[in-house]
């Protein structure tokens, strides 16, 4: 069966030798952006890649208002740092504007930025009279070694059937391993 006219092969641009990338180096600059691999050496060789699509733990980037009267709270301190409670994660502390004992503003978020919130989680500052109440905004992080499959014996000479972003060198012992799109 041949290709029809008009229609270029599956793989035309952005081709590219890859090197895999230790997980704890792993940069959004290293994705393969859902590219297929050519595998050029294997000999029973293991390839360890992360799907295309996968992403990592939540990263807070951001608290804001939920923007109702009163989520200020009072009682607060100029230039101290507090932890937040509730919400998916664990660990989030900041340190706030306040005025007239009321958060109004953050300054700096000094933890817990991956300790699994979600976008839109509620938090509520500890201390003051405990009623300073922030929305979290956060966005998906880069994956890392726990989102990673393992293959084995992966075949040299052919492309590889599944769509990769990363291509880690932990447990990678294939090499010649090119991307295309």
């Amino acid at each position: 069966m041949g290709q029809y006219a008009n229609q270029p092969d599956f793989i035309t641009n952005d081709i590219q030798a890859v090197t895999p990338v230790l997980a704890a180096n792993l940069t959004a600059a290293d994705s393969l952006n859902g590219s297929v691999l050519y595998i050029g050496n294997s000999t029973g060789g293991s390839l360890q890649v992360i799907p295309a699509g996968t992403t990592g733990a939540s990263v807070v980037t951001e608290l804001v208002s939920p923007g109702y009267a009163g989520s200020g709270g009072s009682g607060y301190v100029q230039g101290t740092e507090y932890d937040l409670l509730g919400g998916s994660g664990t660990a989030l502390a900041a340190e706030f504007n306040v005025v007239n004992g009321a958060i109004v503003s953050v300054i700096d978020i000094t933890s817990g930025t991956t300790g699994g919130y979600l976008n839109g989680d509620l938090v509520t500052v500890d201390g003051g009279d405990g009623k300073a109440t922030l929305r979290v905004v956060a966005s998906p992080g880069l994956p890392g070694a726990a989102q990673a499959v393992e293959f084995d014996n992966v075949p040299q000479g052919e492309w590889f059937p599944v769509v990769v972003d990363y291509v880690l060198a932990d447990n990678t012992t294939a090499s010649g391993i090119i991307a295309g799109k």
